[in-house]
């Protein structure tokens, strides 16, 4: 532990990451989070911890459960990584695919439809995108 880390109270931790300090204490009880306790016993958490809860924000937006999440945070190696690289893989494809068949469909399509669905399609891709940079 760096001794000149400035260490955060949980409505602190919540108010930086926009989650609710529900759900942070949620997420340590599952283990997914570490904190420490200070001397009048509040909870303390290292500001890594907001880099952390970034990577389950963007976990969950690909549809993981919180057990593989933990997996995903405590990953050892690139080996142990595979499985949901693949898993994330898969879902790019899936999701051109979709795109794809979706181009087909809206040939005909009014142009601002068109723009909404492009627009969910974009934002999708840059969340599984986001996922893989963190791997």
């Amino acid at each position: 532990m760096d001794l000149g880390e400035a260490l955060l109270r949980i409505g602190q931790v919540a108010e930086l990451s926009g989650l609710s300090a529900r759900t942070i204490d949620y997420y340590t009880r599952q283990g997914l989070l570490n904190y420490e306790r200070s001397s009048s016993n509040y909870r303390l958490y290292h500001q890594n911890v907001l880099q952390t809860l970034e990577r389950i924000k963007l976990l969950k937006k690909q549809r993981l459960s919180l057990t593989e999440i933990s997996a995903a945070l405590h990953i050892p190696s690139m080996q142990a990584i595979e499985p949901l690289v693949v898993e994330v893989q898969e879902e790019i494809d899936s999701l051109q695919q979709k795109l794809t068949a979706l181009e087909e469909q809206m040939k005909n399509t009014p142009q601002e439809e068109r723009k909404i669905v492009y627009e969910e399609l974009a934002h999708k891709l840059t969340d599984v995108m986001q996922l893989l940079t963190l791997l």
